[in-house]
């Protein structure tokens, strides 16, 4: 049986895992490539991805609610935008 904080390090692992595979799987369909999107995008895949390795080979032991709650609001918006990260940076220029 799981205690509480192998729960809470099991969810971040499994929200990282699927930040990174979805930005792994952004396809761009003819847009503009940005340079520094992609070097964003490759750190964000390699960081995120970190921690289920981690996890799994004991080197990550502890995770909390608010780290948590800060990758499940990263996650959602890389799914808002099915993976673009420069659309989560993306600012308007309107006025």
């Amino acid at each position: 049986m799981m205690t509480s904080p192998e729960i809470l390090l099991f969810t971040n692992s499994i929200i990282c895992g699927s930040i990174a595979c979805r930005v792994l799987l952004f396809r761009r369909d003819g847009s503009q490539h940005r340079r520094w999107g992609g070097w964003l995008a490759y750190l964000l895949i390699v960081v995120s991805a970190s921690v289920p390795i981690r996890t799994f080979y004991g080197h990550y032991t502890s995770a909390d609610w608010s780290e948590l709650i800060i990758n499940a609001i990263l996650l959602a918006a890389v799914l808002k935008t099915r993976g673009n990260v420069v659309q989560i940076f993306k600012m308007s220029r309107s006025r």
